[in-house]
């Protein structure tokens, strides 16, 4: 009798599971020009390393993330400053530059979600 109960409750639960996923589009503002960076939120089905990465706003990214049924990073994404690495007098870099610094930002993201940088191939995506 006891786990008729236990499944009865269980078949009650209601899982919220978006039919479809509202893909997102960074814009950058001026705001955000001068500040040279944007952060960009991404999900995927926790379940399967190989499903489709969306990009997602930053509140559909709260929601999405704190599903079990998907897994979500964010990523400092340079939009602005020098292209290349900038070295000072002594040899030393004072600035990895864009397009290093957003390589950078995805191999750290891809520890979550791992083809991170197949949906990402443009280092300098928004760069102005």
């Amino acid at each position: 009798m006891d786990s008729i109960k236990k499944y009865n409750n269980v078949r009650k639960v209601v899982v919220d599971v978006p039919k479809s996923i509202d893909t997102y589009v960074p814009n950058p503002t001026e705001l955000e020009y001068t500040r040279g960076y944007i952060t960009r939120f991404f999900i995927q089905k926790s379940n399967d390393s190989e499903s489709p990465i969306y990009e997602v706003s930053k509140q559909n990214f709260r929601r999405y993330s704190t599903s079990k049924l998907y897994r979500g990073t964010t990523l400092r994404w340079r939009i602005k400053g020098p292209l290349e690495p900038v070295f000072n007098l002594n040899n030393e870099i004072t600035d990895k530059g864009v397009r290093e610094s957003n390589k950078v930002a995805i191999r750290i993201a891809s520890e979550k979600i791992k083809n991170l940088k197949l949906y990402l191939p443009n280092f300098l995506q928004f760069y102005k």
